[in-house]
């Protein structure tokens, strides 16, 4: 990644390794994720076999998944000379989670970095939906929709809610006064995004999305 965007993944493997060595002792995601099985079961469809622990996996692999697709969108915006649209972005998703907000600072373990990847994920997610908004298309061609609302729904109400005001106002500085999404070189880099070489970031966020066996309950 350039220098600027630059995302510190041996320190949040150390993150979660601790976190999980946490898990372990004292099962809190897993306490949480129990208490939350009939809300999350009007989203998705649960696999019969040990629900509790797929989606304690599933939210692990939430998390880890957050380094490999900004890399994979910093490696796109290197390739055409976008970093000044994406550096931002990208260095606000990962404060989220390397220096997290104050508000957070109650959670521990696997549910802190929980809270800390919804919120980049989110940020993602509304940056996605501003561009759209803007000119048409979204800045990363992903559908974080129903892994955000599982996760917002393990979170729970009204915190989760108070997380997404956060986000909002974070991409409100982001968008403010900036021209460079309005820019006519923003089309060339929307259209590398969709080349081969990138367009393995949205099908794999779907695979990932329906992992666990997990389709929507609502459709």
């Amino acid at each position: 990644m350039s220098a600027h965007a630059a995302f510190n993944t041996e320190a949040l493997s150390a993150l979660i390794e601790d976190a999980l060595k946490q898990e372990e002792k004292h099962h809190l995601l897993a306490n949480l994720i129990r208490h939350r099985l009939d809300d999350i079961s009007r989203i998705i469809r649960l696999p019969d076999n040990d629900p509790v622990m797929h989606l304690c996996q599933y939210v692990v692999d939430y998390i880890r998944y957050l380094p490999a697709m900004l890399n994979d969108l910093n490696t796109a915006a290197t390739q055409t000379g976008m970093t000044a649209v994406t550096d931002p972005v990208i260095r606000a998703a990962q404060q989220f989670l390397l220096t997290p907000p104050a508000e957070l600072e109650k959670e521990t373990g696997l549910i802190a970095l929980m809270d800390e990847a919804y919120l980049a994920f989110r940020l993602l997610e509304e940056v996605n939906e501003s561009c759209i908004h803007r000119i048409g298309q979204p800045l990363i061609p992903l559908d974080m929709c129903l892994s955000n609302i599982m996760i917002h729904t393990l979170i729970g109400e009204p915190f989760a809610n108070e997380l997404d005001a956060m986000v909002e106002l974070r991409v409100e500085r982001l968008f403010e006064k900036r021209r460079s999404y309005e820019d006519t070189a923003f089309g060339s880099f929307m259209q590398r995004l969709k080349s081969a070489d990138v367009a393995h970031l949205g099908q794999r966020w779907s695979c990932f999305s329906s992992q666990l066996g997990c389709a929507s309950a609502l459709l």
